[in-house]
């Protein structure tokens, strides 16, 4: 009787748990889903296509496409220290099929987002409620406002797609590791070049290929992967010449780290500094533990080496960006990587932490990380820039010029002829239908 009864009892809390468990799971999937749709809302109804920044620098490439002066082979042409093959496609294409309104370039941005949230929620939670609540955290994440700025900038799709490619390149580098598949490899390495013609950053992906390598004792793999790499960035490097900004880097210890630390914590607003430098402790700790288990052979959560190679690619950018950004500092377009950051470390602390209770100290950094990145004042600074970018196209449709507004849109002399040709050629803020 006593057996029964501890029996029945035993059943009522598991049942109870069970409950509890998958309530918070659909509760975590609803708040993340909701910080989600609530950025697509507004990355629809505050798109904007009047093209401003660097993008302008692209419109006028348009121009001598249409003009016949362009040739293909430009699509490799440096801008600033960067080559960007694969934004200067989707621009054009966006161009070419949609005179330029701007929308085809922030759908790629979103999905491009969104495939990096649901490839990680796979790694990162096992099927069922669990998954799903995953993947609403992660899409609430990575579509969180702190990216307001890349979300109306068509021309920063640039950060999205080199991460993407970095992450498709470490999971198949994980992948072909462990199955010998050469499929895998040559995935690996395709998506490896496509970083290296996404962003200069792409170029640094070789520290988490053969930390990752290494982590996985995968030396065959990892060697070929590496060699391939080593010739894209020999072909990055033809013809390359340094830009004018490059007189300005700054090789001070205490810049570059001040800056690094606060490129990681660019998505926590206000909060940037003290976010990031807790980024990179706990970056710092996860690497040294997941050595360490390597080295003393003792097991170690693949998937988890995988997300720590990934925060590992955002750091190494982040003292890159130290060095070459430092006298400038950190602005929004940056928020980018750090999301991704932040979710890779986060990720990362979820597989590692799967049997103790540590567990619920990484879901509460989740959600407050979470609430951090959609603060209201990044949704009021993308309202901002949205009517500002309004103003600009109603001013140049009465060929009124404002020089503080032309010169906040691109500091350059050409920035009003650029406009007038636009709206000449009906294209982008003045395409038909606007």
């Amino acid at each position: 009787m006593v057996t029964t009864a501890r029996r029945f009892v035993g059943e009522v809390i598991e049942r109870r748990d069970t409950i509890l468990a998958s309530a918070l799971a659909i509760a975590l999937f609803i708040i993340g889903a909701g910080y989600a749709v609530h950025s697509v809302w507004l990355g629809v109804a505050l798109a904007h296509p009047m093209p401003f920044g660097d993008q302008l620098v692209f419109v006028r490439d348009y121009f001598k496409y249409l003009d016949g002066t362009y040739a293909w082979s430009d699509l490799l042409s440096q801008h600033n220290e960067h080559r960007i093959v694969t934004t200067r496609i989707v621009l054009f294409a966006d161009a070419m099929l949609f005179r330029m309104r701007g929308l085809l370039p922030i759908g790629v941005t979103y999905a491009s987002l969104g495939a990096i949230a649901l490839l990680g929620a796979r790694l990162v939670a096992r099927p069922g409620l669990d998954r799903l609540a995953a993947s609403g955290l992660a899409l609430g994440l990575l579509w969180s406002t702190s990216q307001w700025l890349n979300f109306i900038w068509q021309f920063e799709i640039q950060f999205t797609l080199a991460h993407l490619f970095v992450l498709v390149c470490l999971v198949a580098l994980w992948r072909a590791s462990r199955s010998g598949s050469r499929a895998w490899l040559v995935l690996a390495i395709v998506a490896d070049g496509l970083a290296v013609a996404s962003l200069g950053s792409g170029v640094l992906l070789f520290a988490p290929i053969l930390l990752l390598g290494l982590w996985l004792r995968a030396g065959r793999v990892t060697a070929i992967l590496a060699a391939f790499h080593v010739v894209f960035v020999g072909l990055y490097f033809t013809g390359y010449h340094w830009p004018v900004q490059s007189s300005s880097y700054v090789f001070d210890p205490g810049t570059i780290f001040r800056t690094a630390v606060e490129f990681v914590g660019t998505a926590a607003g206000k909060h940037e500094f003290f976010v990031g430098l807790g980024g990179i402790v706990l970056l710092a700790v996860l690497v040294v533990h997941t050595s360490w288990l390597v080295i003393a052979r003792k097991p170690v959560d693949e998937a988890c080496c995988v997300f720590v190679a990934m925060a590992v690619f955002s750091a190494v950018e982040a003292l890159v960006v130290g060095y070459t950004r430092g006298s400038w500092g950190i602005g929004p377009r940056y928020a980018t990587p750090s999301v991704l950051f932040w979710a890779a470390l986060l990720a990362a602390l979820w597989r590692m932490t799967q049997q103790s209770k540590l567990r619920l100290v990484v879901l509460a950094m989740t959600v407050g990380m979470l609430i951090v990145m959609n603060a209201p004042a990044f949704e009021a600074s993308w309202r901002e820039q949205n009517e500002f970018l309004s103003r600009v196209t109603q001013d140049a449709r009465r060929d009124t010029f404002d020089p503080m507004m032309i010169q906040r849109l691109y500091e350059h002399p050409w920035t009003a002829q650029v406009l007038a040709r636009l709206r000449a050629l009906e294209l982008g803020p003045f395409a038909p239908g606007r």
